[in-house]
């Protein structure tokens, strides 16, 4: 035992602590960063207690409470939850690269909408000021008074406007009473501020909606909108 606590043992962890601290940083994903921070922060306390640093013991009990945090902060994050079986379904249509309690969070906690058959959801020439989601029911998409498409639960609307900030160039109309959850640039930016991570995958989502639109439209060439 007394040989572990050498000097020459407190050096040798304290080498193999670097190694990890540095082996660290190779990581793009944020939990095994963490978690190879979590393992040089111990070898370093107990390098600290082997050479009578208690300033180094001090700082890496510190390191390793913070990190050891988070770990379990982003356990718990991925941890699956139950989804009402409506919920469940847009979740597996677009939201996979969230967890269930990441969705939920974003998603399920988010304001709401509710709007009435015939009631207009986005006006054509206005920038909208909210990124919408249908939830339930489904929206016309109307111009020149005749639809050209129709969106159902899963599917954003008026995303491309919202992103670009440019004028819609269709008026989107409720043909059934629809539940639609709905997002501000404040409230993406506080999103990104809290958790770059879960933003990013958000945008990801988004991006897709639209590239899946784009297809369609595509498809439908002689009709020419942007939502």
């Amino acid at each position: 035992m007394d040989s572990f606590f050498a000097p020459e043992s407190g050096e040798y962890l304290y080498s193999l602590a670097a190694v990890f601290s540095l082996a660290a940083y190779v990581f793009s994903n944020i939990f095994w960063l963490r978690v190879f921070l979590i393992i040089a922060a111990v070898l370093y306390i107990i390098t600290g207690l082997t050479l009578g640093l208690t300033s180094m013991t001090n700082w890496n009990i510190a390191y390793l409470v913070i990190n050891f945090y988070h770990v379990i902060l982003i356990i718990y994050n991925k941890s699956t939850v139950l989804l009402p079986d409506d919920i469940k379904d847009i979740y597996k249509q677009s939201f996979t690269p969230l967890s269930t309690r990441e969705f939920k969070k974003i998603v399920m906690t988010n304001p709401y909408h509710i709007y009435k058959k015939g009631e207009k959801i986005m006006t054509e020439g206005e920038i909208p000021n909210e990124l919408f989601l249908l939830l339930s029911g489904k929206a016309s998409v109307v111009v020149s008074k005749n639809e050209i498409a129709t969106i159902s639960s899963g599917d954003f609307i008026g995303e491309m406007s919202f992103i670009s900030k440019q004028t819609a160039s269709a008026d989107v109309f409720a043909k059934n009473e629809l539940l639609v959850a709905y997002w501000t640039h404040a409230d993406l930016n506080k999103l990104e501020q809290k958790n770059t991570h879960i933003y990013n995958r958000f945008l990801t989502i988004v991006g897709r909606d639209l590239v899946k639109k784009l297809q369609r439209k595509n498809l439908q060439s002689s009709n020419k909108y942007t939502l």
